[in-house]
């Protein structure tokens, strides 16, 4: 990618921008929304051992995602090798190999050992895809400053992503629903991985780290633990990053996690055949591509704050139609809603995330695009793996067995239950932190227009810190 500063990016540029989004997507795909069918299913595991792994799994991302990001932020440009791209290079490889040896586990395997292995393998995974993830967006955030230019390159984002994780996402409700053929879910996913592989090569080799990207990004100067911690409190205790994080941690973790929820119902409670499903769970997400556009345009213009709100209406709706839909047919109705909810929510929190970090610039002079990006990934990451562990610990309470052919009335109304009725409740409670998030439409528009002049360099204060007044009129 060559424009690293002034002008817009062209319709080029932000495909090469989006690319490296859409190629991690396969990954969380697999871990987050298939492994526990897969893991419940075909090696036997328990319900309540795979909860537990996602238990110390979120303890893990308590203790490496702040520091990781801390350590990102610190790290200087190498005019041999760079940052951003580089570091997004290393990890990549690292998380393939990883998800690969997460398909190997044998049913011959006690759930001990089985829990075990796979708790190392998720850390493993999880670490390198911290440092891409916080990389990436750091990268992300320099190169498309404006709001506009965001949104735009996360509607790329969202239909690429959107492709690719509807064809990873057919192959679980192809193969673990109804008679699918079980055996295949091992060589298939291994295609899968190597897919991803390609991708990733696509995706990074066509990016560029320049040094004209960082020369107006000032980090901050931590010389010690101690410098860390009192950004780390000031930041969490602002009211624009705990609002939000409640909003996310609770809301938007209940939405965003409704596919494995969702085998489970298909394959339990409307006992469709894996082909019924495959259309449940691609006919939604053309909907919404083909919606998407449009409400790109809603958040340009009415600002994110506003339409993240009115996107809680067809998710509510969505879910609490799961408490007594008995079709399959009817479920592509339920999740279209729930589908288009999630990505109007994550368009604009492309731009509301890009904001707590330019807004806290706006007022310190640095830029903690890393420690924000590792706190967030701790608080939200870690806290919306939760709902992986109350949804396997509800089916688990219900006396859900994935060994049986089909499921008691009990088991079946507990996945109502984990599938519909908490989301329903976490939508709710979620609802309210978000009201009262503080940049609305009028101080987004002045978080942008300060983010790009800062980014072209135009507005300094006498000691050299970015102050919230200026142009780049006369430049």
């Amino acid at each position: 990618m060559e424009k690293v500063s002034g002008g817009k990016l062209t319709f080029r540029e932000k495909i090469t921008l989006a690319l490296p989004g859409p190629a991690s997507v396969i990954g969380p795909i697999i871990i987050h929304n298939t492994l526990m069918k897969f893991y419940t299913d075909i090696i036997g595991l328990d319900a309540k051992f795979y909860g537990w792994i996602y238990l110390l799994y979120s303890i893990w991302n308590a203790i490496n995602d702040p520091l990781l990001g801390a350590y990102i932020d610190k790290l200087p440009f190498s005019k041999k090798r760079g940052k951003y791209v580089y570091l997004m290079r290393v990890t990549a490889p690292t998380m393939l190999i990883s998800i690969f040896f997460m398909l190997l586990a044998s049913p011959s395997w006690n759930d001990w050992l089985v829990f075990w292995i796979l708790l190392a393998e998720l850390f493993i995974f999880d670490t390198a895809y911290t440092v891409y993830s916080v990389a990436y967006n750091s990268y992300f955030l320099l190169a498309a400053p404006d709001k506009e230019e965001r949104v735009d390159v996360d509607i790329i984002r969202t239909y690429i992503g959107n492709v690719l994780g509807a064809i990873t996402t057919i192959i679980p409700t192809l193969l673990l629903v109804g008679g699918g053929n079980r055996k295949l879910v091992i060589p298939v996913f291994s295609v899968v991985i190597l897919v991803n592989a390609a991708m990733y090569f696509v995706a990074l080799s066509t990016l560029k780290d320049k040094a004209e990207l960082y020369e107006t990004a000032t980090p901050p100067e931590h010389h010690s633990v101690k410098e860390v911690w009192i950004d780390v409190k000031r930041i969490i205790f602002s009211r624009p990053f705990l609002t939000y994080l409640f909003f996310y941690i609770i809301a938007r973790g209940a939405i965003g996690f409704y596919f494995t929820p969702f085998l489970y119902f298909m394959d339990s409670v409307v006992q469709s055949t894996n082909t019924v499903a495959t259309i449940a769970d691609v006919v939604p997400g053309l909907i919404m591509l083909a919606l998407l556009p449009w409400a790109g345009k809603m958040i340009k213009y009415f600002g994110s704050k506003t339409i993240t709100l009115l996107a809680f209406i067809p998710a509510i709706l969505g879910f609490s139609s799961l408490l007594f839909i008995t079709q399959g047919w009817q479920a592509v109705i339920s999740y279209t809603l729930i589908v288009f909810a999630l990505n109007v929510i994550q368009t604009a929190g492309v731009v509301l995330n890009g904001e707590l970090i330019d807004y806290d610039e706006m007022q310190t002079g640095t830029r903690k695009t890393g420690l924000y990006g590792g706190l967030f990934a701790l608080l939200t990451t870690s806290l919306t793996s939760l709902q992986a562990t109350i949804f396997s610990s509800i089916i688990s309470h219900f006396g859900y067995d994935g060994t049986l052919a089909e499921q008691s009335a009990r088991a079946i109304m507990g996945i109502r239950v984990g599938a519909g009725l908490i989301p329903v409740i976490m939508c709710v409670v979620g609802y309210i932190p978000m009201i009262f998030f503080p940049i609305g439409r009028k101080l987004e528009r002045e978080i942008s227009d300060f983010n790009v002049a800062a980014r072209e360099g135009c507005i300094k204060n006498e000691d050299g810190t970015n102050s919230t007044k200026g142009d780049c009129s006369n430049e």
